[in-house]
């Protein structure tokens, strides 16, 4: 249950970067919180498996650093990769048109 909470705390810092970093008009709105979410949830149960318990602080401090990263590559990394595949796709259609 308390996974929960790290996730909605994923999502939150997805959200948060969302808006505090460059690039948002090429991340769609979901895609950082629901991504940061996701890495806090899997190490999480990554952590929880390998014996680390609820009270443990590397649980929490590794699953909140997971989503950080997560939030942070994902608008540094994607707009670079949309405008070269929107740029080959404008050239492909201009081949096919003219």
């Amino acid at each position: 249950m308390v996974i929960l909470v790290v996730m909605v705390l994923g999502a939150a810092i997805g959200l948060l970067a969302r808006y505090l970093l460059p690039g948002r008009e090429w991340v769609g709105l979901f895609l950082n919180p629901c991504a940061a979410a996701t890495a806090a949830g899997v190490v999480w149960i990554a952590l929880s498996l390998a014996g680390l318990g609820v009270d443990s602080g590397w649980l929490w401090i590794g699953s909140l650093v997971a989503a950080t990263l997560v939030a942070v590559a994902i608008p540094r990394l994607l707009p670079a990769h949309r405008r070269r595949v929107d740029a080959a796709e404008l050239d492909r259609l201009q081949a096919v048109k003219g």
